[in-house]
Order: C-alpha cells, then structure tokens, then sequence
C-alpha cells in the first residue's frame, strides 16, 4: 500500500507527517472544498487548504457529516477513526491550513 507524506506549505521547518492511502483518499472531507477562495493553487489535486478554525471543530467534534450524492436532504454523522484524529491534531497543534501531499 503506498505511503504519502503531508507537508506544511507554510512551515517548511516542520518535519513531513506520513498518512496511508486510505487517509490521502478522505482528505476532501476535512478541507473548505474545491470553492475555497482561501489559497490560490487549490486547483492541484496534492495541494489541500484545512481552515484552522473548521479543522479545530472537527477535532474536538469528533464527527463529520456526509451529503449523499443521492439525497442531498439528508447527512450521515461519521465518526472520526483514529488516524484521521491524528492527522486533525497535527495541523491544529501546528496551526497548519495549507498542506502539500506527496507520494513516498
């Protein structure tokens, strides 16, 4: 299974944090969204913008919705696994909102 590595963009002195597949493939639902005018280069599919604020939410949450593509009335609470919990807590202890990902 690859391994990706995140990258704070704006702090470059901060080591990498490794993240599995499965995680780089969920990361869309922790960010602002593809309408963010937040970062300019939202438009490359490795680079990702987590608001700090939205980012602190869902740590202390613990949870985060779903829309289904098939009913757009209705949302689905998911808990958020222990990987993702930790991925949350290296950007707010970090207060990191523009990551880069990376194949490794």
């Amino acid at each position: 299974m690859a391994k990706y590595f995140a990258f704070a963009v704006d702090r470059p002195d901060l080591k990498s944090y490794e993240i599995s597949q499965t995680l780089r493939g969920q990361l869309h639902y922790f960010t602002e969204g593809v309408s963010s005018q937040r970062w300019d280069n939202r438009e490359n599919p490795n680079e990702f913008f987590f608001p700090l604020e939205r980012t602190s939410e869902l740590y202390e949450e613990g949870v985060f919705y779903v829309t289904s593509p098939l009913d757009d009335q209705n949302k689905a609470e998911v808990e958020i696994t222990e990987e993702q919990e930790d991925f949350l807590a290296w950007l707010v202890s970090n207060k990191i909102e523009k990551v880069r990902m990376s194949e490794g």
